[in-house]
């Protein structure tokens, strides 16, 4: 021997592999890293007993750098969409490779395979803190009285979201333990229906408020001026008169009501101001309250 440490450098594998052919199997346990040369290669998850691919890789695309430098295992089926060239760098070779380099290159390396860790773990991390918040108000989308496949729906919330699928069925329940939503089953396929697109706005607004630590709109009405939003609804809507005006008529119409109360009435937006400091009713918020009224009891989970 000559002294020269480059004479233990094991070179990386490339290979010419078929169409079909497994380049890397999870059950191996080995530690590679797969380099695509020419052709194609999909990223196969073949757990619970399901196909189901992950991604392509095209001519340059790596993986497994995280398998190699940070002991994190790959867990998908590396297959040959067609006939390809791979080069494969073992657990073996880098280990050899790694001797004869410098060591603030190496620094470099497991500084960029690091970033690259947090990089995969922050993609695969939610950023929605409250799931069913966010669900309900995904929900308050959709149309009333369709119906929607469970698993088609999952797997859009899961997409725009990142949260778990077993979290969205977990959240799914409990929107229909509140009877905010129905599941209907049709052959093979189970159905969601919802009930109000209102309804779920307001346990989305509600849910806002309890964590922000907020006092809910709808818990600010006294019981007379929930009676007043009550005699509101009789009204027509394009009726428009300046502040005294509408407190004198309420007041009339044995509805008590001072310009304190006026005020918090026109904070929640139950009146809007128009032409000439005249005021209309806002019938779609008079919807809102009442609603959230009537089912108060589905809202804090009491049914």
């Amino acid at each position: 021997m000559n002294g020269n440490s480059r004479q233990q450098v094991i070179p990386p594998t490339r290979s010419r592999v078929k169409a079909g052919f497994v380049v890397y199997s999870p059950d191996s346990g080995n530690r590679e890293l797969v380099i695509l040369d020419e052709g194609e290669l999909v990223a196969v998850d073949k757990s619970g007993g399901m196909r189901d691919i992950k991604f392509h890789m095209h001519a340059g695309d790596i993986v497994g750098v995280a398998s190699l430098f940070e002991n994190e295992p790959f867990r998908y089926t590396i297959e040959a969409a067609e006939d390809s060239t791979v080069t494969i760098i073992s657990e073996e070779c880098l280990e050899s490779e790694l001797k004869n380099i410098p060591l603030w290159l190496l620094a470099i390396i497991r500084s960029l395979s690091v970033n690259t860790r947090l990089h995969k773990e922050s993609a695969r991390k939610t950023p929605v803190e409250n799931t069913l918040m966010s669900l309900a108000e995904y929900c308050a989308h959709l149309d009333s009285g369709v119906k929607y496949p469970v698993d088609t729906l999952t797997r859009e919330f899961n997409w725009l979201t990142r949260i778990p699928p077993v979290t969205i069925k977990a959240d799914i329940k409990s929107l229909l333990r509140r009877n905010f939503i129905g599941l209907i089953k049709e052959g093979d396929t189970l159905q969601l229906v919802v009930h109000n697109a209102m309804l779920l706005q307001i346990y989305s607004d509600y849910l806002y408020a309890r964590e922000e630590g907020l006092v809910w709109e709808p818990l600010r009405l006294s019981l007379p001026q929930k009676r007043i939003l009550v005699h509101l609804t009789t009204l027509k809507e394009g009726v428009e008169m300046e502040a005294p005006e509408w407190i004198r008529l309420l007041n009339e119409r044995e509805l008590p009501i001072d310009v304190a109360q006026w005020i918090t009435l026109q904070d929640l937006g139950c009146f809007k101001q128009g032409l000439s400091n005249k005021f209309h009713v806002d019938m779609k918020k008079i919807e809102y309250f009442l609603t959230a009224l009537r089912y108060d009891s589905n809202l804090r989970g009491a049914v």
